[in-house]
């Protein structure tokens, strides 16, 4: 079996896992997803960017969602992204040609930014804090580098919901109790955002959902579907966390591509977003 037939999507260390080229395509498909695209619109709306003012984006991974954003920034705005892999900002740099705006990537610790106090007038972080070991910590540092009215906007995923119907209850509840705690990390932060903001000081004014469903999928040609994990790998999970038998690994997986090619699978997933101001005097 080939090395990306099997690929998950952990961020946590891209640049040492030996499918990064998978895990970086993957990030272009999940930027496309409609209910990405959905929220990055709702964000682009509350954030009400103003020419000249500085971007801060944490956890920017390939720079797309921050590179939009920089045309309402002005020529005498700033985008700064900070990620934890060189790799991405690599592609990230190689796609800033053009931008209306400064633009600066720089590898960097989402629990410990290398900016000043009272340095931006917006921080965002898309999809970043799932990944994170500590990630009060990080919207604290967040809420440190913006400055007082400035907003602060976060959108992650909650795979807490995270549902697959294949035909079998049994299946889809088993995948649904895993989630719960995915990868051995709390997999519900994307429905936490607003106590996480209000817990570094900051103030909700504004939050959204969107569910991302799958509802066609060809194992045959592609090895998972559009920006997900493989069905290897969530077997894998399943049986690291004894969900699943070893032995029954291959039949669990068999059974997903089978209903799939029988045009009987669909998955949702949903994210959610809020946007938060850090209060004046």
């Amino acid at each position: 079996m080939a090395i990306d037939d099997t690929h998950g999507l952990g961020y946590e260390r891209v640049d040492d896992d030996p499918n990064a080229s998978v895990l970086l395509t993957t990030m272009d498909n999940t930027a496309n997803w409609a209910a990405t695209r959905r929220l990055r619109s709702w964000e682009r709306t509350e954030l009400g960017l103003a020419s000249g003012q500085r971007l801060l984006d944490v956890g920017c991974g390939l720079g797309e969602a921050a590179l939009a954003l920089a045309d309402d920034l002005g020529d005498d705005g700033e985008v700064v992204g900070v990620d934890v892999s060189a790799e991405m900002l690599r592609v990230a740099r190689s796609r800033a040609d053009g931008a209306r705006c400064r633009v600066r990537f720089t590898v960097g610790d989402a629990c410990s930014l290398a900016e000043p106090d009272d340095s931006f007038d917006v921080v965002r972080s898309e999809r970043t804090l799932q990944w994170l070991a500590d990630p009060t910590t990080a919207v604290a540092e967040m809420a440190r580098v913006v400055r007082r009215g400035g907003r602060v906007s976060l959108i992650d995923t909650d795979w807490s919901t995270f549902a697959i119907d294949v035909g079998d209850d049994d299946l889809a509840a088993m995948v649904r109790n895993a989630m719960r705690t995915e990868r051995g990390r709390p997999s519900n932060i994307g429905r936490r955002l607003h106590d996480l903001v209000r817990a570094a000081g900051l103030v909700p004014v504004a939050t959204a959902d969107a569910t991302h469903t799958w509802t066609a999928w060809n194992p045959d040609e592609t090895p998972a579907p559009d920006g997900c994990f493989s069905m290897q790998s969530l077997a894998d999970d399943l049986v690291a966390i004894d969900q699943l038998a070893p032995a029954e690994r291959d039949r669990f997986v068999s059974k997903i591509h089978q209903a799939a090619r029988r045009d009987q699978f669909s998955m949702n997933l949903t994210m959610y977003a809020v946007v938060a101001v850090r209060p004046t005097p």
